[in-house]
């Protein structure tokens, strides 16, 4: 295939185009799943007072932080899983035992 001058042209304008259109806030909507209030504050953008990557590190932060405590909050709801299946086997262990002396 062979593209012409004007075809390269257009396509590096497009990209671009593209490139300069880069919003923070719909990047982490289609690839983190965050629902629109979910976002932190720090990925929305408009902050005048921070360069383009102060902005994109904060961002990252604070999805870091969001990530950091949702694992935590798995960690914790997986121990109480382990220990709830544990006493209701031991529960049923105690009946079977007590149902065979009786």
């Amino acid at each position: 295939m062979r593209l012409t001058d004007r075809q390269i042209s257009n396509l590096v304008r497009r990209i671009i185009k593209e490139d300069d259109e880069f919003d923070m806030k719909q990047t982490v909507m289609k690839t983190a799943g965050f629902e629109e209030e979910d976002i932190p504050k720090e990925c929305i953008g408009g902050n005048p007072e921070m360069s383009e990557i102060d902005a994109i590190q904060a961002c990252i932060g604070k999805i870091t932080e969001k990530s950091t405590a949702l694992n935590n909050a798995i960690k914790a709801l997986s121990d109480s899983l382990s220990k709830a299946k544990s006493e209701a086997s031991s529960m049923s262990e105690s009946r079977r035992f007590k149902r065979r002396y009786y």
